[in-house]
């Protein structure tokens, strides 16, 4: 990829590098058709899309806080009950039910009387009355008030006064215009309650409009009465019968004494035992094959392989007791021959950690043996129970015969016994109401839900809520957050151009292997890098490169290699240098050897010819770092460098050197300052600004010539851009792979 800052010139201007854009003076549209008015909408979808969770995380909250809200308000249920209210009052009078009717004119009066009757402070203290709540406080305390304090009249007329107020309060009446169905309706925070208020003041309203009573069904109620108490004998006669054969037979049924069907079923010892024991075995023999699988996967896995052992709490200290020992052994043999007493205790001590390591992960391994052999002999036992006590099950099955017998007589007995006594019920709450003016259309239940809070009502303004809060959140990371995610931040974060960003490895590929493969969208990112740096002075390539980063593992070493590699498809004399004296990892990566090179040539042991090394890079050789010196930066700093520096540059095009990190070292400076051109690597939502910009300071602090950025490891799926963006490479290739297909 080239962009536009990557061809900019850099001039040196009081030790600071500024860039001189070749394109400041044309009138090029470098927002794209996504800028609207100012504003990047592309950037704005990126924005989103990299804060999704924190939105959806937000938003998550704010309707959880909703939600949260709604369980902690008070809910107030509403119960309704409505009543028929005729202009005339039924009469049973010779098979004539009714009387003429009264002049239409008057029936809206009529209904808001009844209204105002509803209303009135009489009909609220005979519901009181009915429900005993002048000498409750938990009404007053249910309805959300403090019980009066006091003695004597006082107490009684101000608690009377108190009921009465919060009665009338909470009741809703309507009465809707052309229809003779009032509403009834009264708000608390207890559904049951409110339920009972409000048919309490329809069941009051209906008894202070009865004038008389009539007992039209005192007969009815009589017969009932009747037939209810022969029915009773009968039903505890069965279950008598019932209950002697289940003791005389060894039966134990769990539904004696109870009228629900649900619990309607007989249970025995046995089979209560063959239940419980055949679920027992079931959860056994599963636990067996388990442990078995676990057993046999552990005999054919490494010991310090098996998950139990990697997991231990016992063998990780031993590993990391291990690995401390290890580094230790690595810096005494770094410092003192084989033979010394402290390398010798020190590979006494670890032999005796492997040791402890082996015979604890042997003993993790013998566990899970043991545990499956238990399983196993539990199993084998509980199958003996099972057979056993399906035996004693099969047996019972005959005497089982004669109770069900028993059983279903007693069901029909309770079952006509509850008929006639709901029919009793009926008859006796409905006795004179076919004589009265005002009859209940339907009465109130406890509602299944509050009426308020709304949770539907609180869910909608906490998401508008928290998706607002959610996008002030978004507006400040992106307003407070320095890491660069993207190319478009690397020119205003960090004040240098763009060279070049290298897409992500694919999981299932490696850096190598990508740069084996020419049309590989990483070998394509790194030719257009080759290409801009091709352009970065106006004598054509720099003849010195030096890679360095902020910090380690941002893929300097890959870069190098890669451009070392891609001068080197030009037909270029290439040199490759590893010149990380603290921790080398080129010799690695190349398969080659270590034991001579840079130090070599700093210390004046060896020339250059001695210390090169050919790679399997076409026109690329390489200088290893050779042995770790003690100190790096004196070596660096000594007049050796620009002459090894010079030499390497006069037999070869291109020198390519890998440099250390700059945080924290002096050594990137130093050798920044002696090369034509440095490449600074960051690596894509790692690189901070502030520690990048340190890093670039301190090297333009040393004279060195940043020529610019390259972004490694950029994913453009993560950033937020799409692959229409534009830093995707290959094009064509992708499109021929595609037909290919």
């Amino acid at each position: 990829m080239v962009t536009r800052s990557a061809f900019a010139r850099w001039r040196q201007t009081d030790d600071r590098a500024e860039p001189i854009d070749e394109y400041a003076d044309n009138d090029y549209d470098l927002e794209g058709e996504d800028a609207i008015g100012g504003i990047d909408i592309r950037q704005i979808i990126a924005a989103l899309y990299r804060n999704r969770f924190v939105i959806l995380g937000v938003a998550g909250l704010s309707l959880l806080a909703g939600v949260a809200l709604t369980l902690l308000t008070t809910p107030i249920y509403q119960s309704t009950a409505t009543v028929q209210i005729e202009q005339q009052q039924t009469r049973l009078l010779e098979n004539s039910e009714l009387e003429p009717a009264a002049p239409i004119a008057d029936a809206d009066r009529f209904l808001q009387t009844q209204a105002s009757i509803l209303r009135s402070r009489a009909l609220a203290h005979r519901v009181a009355q009915s429900l005993n709540l002048y000498h409750d406080d938990s009404f007053i305390v249910a309805m959300g008030g403090n019980p009066p304090v006091g003695t004597g009249r006082q107490l009684v007329a101000e608690r009377q006064r108190q009921v009465i107020d919060i009665l009338l309060d909470n009741l809703v009446i309507t009465i809707p215009r052309e229809s003779r169905v009032a509403t009834i309706a009264f708000l608390s925070p207890s559904p049951q309650l409110a339920a009972r208020v409000a048919n309490s003041f329809a069941d009051n309203y209906i008894r202070s409009n009865l004038d008389r009573r009539v007992d039209s069904s005192a007969y009815a109620r009589q017969f009932l009465l009747t037939q209810i108490t022969e029915t009773k004998e009968r039903l505890e006669d069965s279950e008598q019968a019932l209950l002697s054969y289940a003791r005389e037979a060894g039966l134990i049924d769990a539904g004696a004494g109870s009228n629900s069907e649900a619990n309607n079923q007989i249970l025995t010892l046995p089979a209560s035992n063959l239940q419980d024991i055949n679920a027992a075995y079931a959860r056994t023999r599963a636990s067996r094959v388990e442990a078995e699988q676990r057993w046999r996967s552990a005999q054919v896995t490494p010991l310090m392989s098996l998950p139990e052992v990697i997991s231990s709490p016992i063998i990780l200290p031993l590993i990391q007791q291990r690995a401390n020992h290890v580094a230790a052994l690595g810096e005494l043999r770094a410092r003192y021959r084989p033979d010394h007493p402290s390398v010798v205790q020190l590979i006494g001590q670890l032999a005796n950690v492997d040791r402890e390591i082996e015979r604890q992960a042997i003993n993790i391994r013998n566990s899970i043996r043991n545990a499956y052999l238990v399983l196993q002999k539990q199993e084998k036992a509980l199958e003996r129970n099972v057979g056993e006590l399906r035996t004693a099950a099969l047996d019972e099955q005959s005497r089982r015969v004669r109770y069900n017998i028993l059983k279903r007589e007693v069901d029909t007995n309770r079952t006509l016994y509850d008929a006639l006594l709901q029919r009793y019920k009926e008859l006796a709450a409905t006795a004179g109401a076919s004589i009265n003016n005002v009859s209940i259309v339907d009465v109130a239940e406890p509602a299944q839900k509050p009426s308020k809070p709304n949770l539907l009502i609180n869910l909608m303004l906490a998401l508008v809520a928290g998706l607002g809060l959610a996008l002030l959140v978004t507006f400040l990371r992106e307003r407070l957050d320095d890491v660069v995610r993207t190319p478009d931040e690397v020119q205003p974060k960090l004040n240098l151009p763009l060279l070049g960003a290298i897409p992500l490895v694919p999981k299932e590929s490696s850096p190598k292997e990508e740069m084996l493969d020419p049309q590989s969208p990483m070998s394509e990112a790194y030719h257009s890098l080759r290409t801009v740096i091709g352009f970065s002075t106006p004598d054509g390539a720099p003849r010195s490169i030096l890679l360095t980063s902020s910090r380690p593992a941002e893929g300097k070493s890959t870069s190098a290699v890669a451009i070392a590699q891609s001068f080197g498809r030009l037909e270029r004399k290439v040199l490759l240098i590893d010149a990380d004296l603290r921790k080398p990892s080129l010799h690695k990566n190349l398969q080659l050897s270590a034991k001579s090179g840079l130090v070599d040539l700093l210390t004046g042991q060896k020339a250059l010819a001695n210390v090169v090394q050919a790679t399997a890079m076409p026109g690329v050789d390489f200088v290893a770092c050779g042995p770790l010196p003690p100190n790096p930066t004196d070596l660096l700093s000594s007049e050796a460098l620009p002459r090894v520096l010079m030499q390497a540059q006069t037999s070869y095009d291109v020198v390519v050197i890998d440099g250390p990190p700059v945080i924290g070292l002096a050594d990137a400076p130093l050798l920044a300052r002696h090369t034509d051109a440095v490449v600074f690597v960051i690596e894509t939502g790692l690189a901070h600004r502030g520690q990048a910009k340190a890093a670039i300071r301190r090297l333009a602090a040393a004279k060195a010539n940043l020529i610019g950025v390259v972004l490694t490891k950029f994913d453009v799926r993560r950033s937020g851009y799409g692959y229409g963006y534009g830093y995707g490479y290959g094009y064509s290739y992708g499109a021929d792979k595609e037909e290919a297909r």
